[in-house]
């Protein structure tokens, strides 16, 4: 597969200004618009920008705070963003250790550039990340793979039995309505399952544009018509 760099749209994310620098320097080099180079110091940064623009690949940092690169990852997938979930993305590591690689290919990651990145790496990955078919579109399927981290524990956990127990204690009201008519940024008011059973979404999660979206074009493969949705405001 051809890279069309003149089109590209990359963000890079990285706490140090040195690495993208050199990343934008060789981008620019195979052609890339400076126009369509997108660059965050951390995960936080970063999920404004995809936010408010829709890029074609990630190039990413893996340890930075608040949000790392894995987080961040995680949550891409999970449709926790207005880009699409199947997103390729690859990290950027000085030390690519064997549980982030495995937890890495949990989540679809698309490989890592060892730091400080070479030109050479930097193309063929990306080369290979933009020509690898992309995982299924499910971002249900990424919720309850644990990164470790503090900010992992508290968007997939505290928050969410935060709200069931605040549904609990104030008698929430629940109402059943279709599929076509939930917005996004409700929160559920029963677990949410596929036809078959399985737990897509737990009680007092908030649903995103994303997991709406494939809800409805792969009404087939999830058999989900009807949602049970509280009236407690995600606030």
């Amino acid at each position: 597969m051809k890279v069309a760099y003149d089109k590209l749209r990359v963000l890079v994310v990285d706490d140090q200004m040195l690495v993208r620098t050199l990343i934008v320097r060789t981008l620019r080099e195979l052609g890339a618009s400076e126009d369509n180079i997108y660059q965050a110091v951390d995960g936080a940064t970063a999920k404004r920008a995809l936010d408010a623009k829709l890029v074609d690949i990630v190039l990413c940092d893996l340890q930075m705070e608040p949000i790392n690169g894995m987080d961040l990852l995680k949550e891409i997938r999970c449709g926790m963003t207005l880009n699409v979930s199947t997103l390729p993305f690859v990290f950027l590591s000085g030390h690519a250790e064997k549980n982030n690689i495995v937890l890495a290919a949990r989540l679809h990651a698309d490989g890592f550039i060892i730091k400080p990145p070479k030109p050479a790496e930097l193309e063929r990955h990306l080369q290979e990340a933009l020509a690898r078919q992309r995982p299924e579109a499910d971002p249900f399927a990424y919720c309850n793979i644990p990164t470790g981290t503090r900010h992992d524990k508290h968007l997939f956990g505290e928050l969410i039995a935060e709200a069931a127990r605040r549904m609990d204690e104030d008698q929430t009201p629940v109402e059943s309505i279709s599929l076509a008519e939930v917005k996004p940024g409700r929160i559920l008011g029963a677990d949410l399952h596929s036809q078959s059973g399985h737990l897509l979404l737990q009680r007092g999660a908030c649903i995103t544009r994303t997991q709406l979206r494939v809800l409805s074009e792969f009404a087939d493969r999830f058999g989900v018509s009807r949602i049970v949705l509280t009236q407690l405001n995600d606030d």
